[in-house]
């Protein structure tokens, strides 16, 4: 190749590159256009993070000038939906509702239908916390030590739900059960609100799920927590302690939620919706709802929850070795 053949070829290749970049900022700036912005929740409706996600739809909705539509895709203990977001165009009108077991499920699994690397992080906006639930009609117990105590007197009998194999509440039970020597049933479900419907109606005995999801049914006392997972008493249940505080000084458990989109969004889009998600979980009415809930707005920057999700493969890797669990 002769030396100005190199150079023509160099300068076509540069400029190219310069068009490429320069439309794709300008593409970004019109983002979101006339088209939908879909949100797959791999949950069944009417759980925690199904609920979550509809609040911060309308909030996004009304910051971004688009509709905003949730679309639930339950299965496979939430990596269908999340298969299908990893799938989707990068062009930002896909996005995933994540949570904890977007990266549990990556460890756990012998083969997991996705990886964290197929996401571009946008938000941690928030934290769940979770109970201990139990059905009164069906346990007896009333505090912590007393569950405990009817468990190692049944071992194997009493049934636990979830919202899915792999899922956070799933671990939390087995390293529960690892860390007092009982042994328990799970029964798995496709999200928290066909698990609590079971719950109620007497088909299993207890749940590890979220405030969000069970607190409704314990104003009329069909539900009863006996104990919190997380680092402290929940304001809306001042009298039910920790998990912590009854005597298990090291276990403090919860669950994260963020939004995230397909690998290869372009940067702009995704400030973009991070700058509207930071917008949306400072409105003042959805601030209380969450509060009333048990949630804790977070608001991180993508780098940040870039971080995190980095530093949750290394806690799940470890609690992997601990539980020696390894799911199908």
């Amino acid at each position: 190749m002769t030396p100005s053949i190199g150079r023509r070829k160099l300068m076509a290749m540069t400029a190219t590159s310069l068009l490429l970049g320069l439309g794709a900022r300008a593409w970004a700036q019109t983002y979101p256009g006339k088209k939908p912005i879909r949100i797959i929740v791999p949950y069944a409706a009417g759980g925690s993070l199904d609920a979550m996600s509809r609040e911060l739809a309308v909030q996004l909705q009304s910051r971004l000038g688009q509709a905003v539509l949730v679309d639930n895709k339950p299965g496979a203990s939430t990596m269908l939906g999340t298969q299908i977001a990893a799938r989707a165009e990068p062009d930002g009108y896909t996005l995933l509702m994540a949570s904890s077991s977007f990266v549990s499920s990556t460890i756990f699994y012998r083969k997991p239908l996705h990886k964290v690397s197929e996401f571009a992080p946008i938000s941690q906006f928030a934290n769940d916390n979770h109970l201990i639930v139990v059905n009164p009609t069906r346990v007896p117990a009333r505090t912590l030590q007393e569950f405990i105590a009817l468990a190692k007197s049944k071992p194997g009998q009493l049934s636990y739900g979830t919202a899915g194999t792999g899922t956070s509440p799933h671990l939390e039970a087995e390293e529960f059960q690892q860390m007092t020597g009982i042994k328990m049933l799970h029964v798995p479900f496709n999200g928290s609100a066909p698990g609590v419907t079971a719950l109620i109606g007497g088909q299993i005995d207890l749940m590890f799920d979220a405030y969000t999801s069970t607190g409704p049914h314990m104003k009329d006392g069909r539900l009863v927590p006996i104990a919190a997972l997380g680092g402290s008493r929940l304001a809306a249940l001042p009298n039910v302690p920790t998990v912590a505080e009854s005597g298990y000084p090291s276990y403090v458990r919860g669950a994260w939620d963020g939004l995230l989109a397909p690998a290869g969004t372009p940067n702009d889009v995704i400030a973009r919706l991070h700058t509207a998600v930071v917008e949306a979980i400072k409105d003042p009415q959805l601030q209380s709802n969450w509060a009333q809930r048990g949630l804790e707005p977070i608001g991180s920057t993508p780098a940040q929850f870039t971080r995190f999700l980095s530093e949750q493969v290394a806690i799940n890797e470890k609690l992997a070795k601990t539980l020696a669990l390894q799911l199908d």
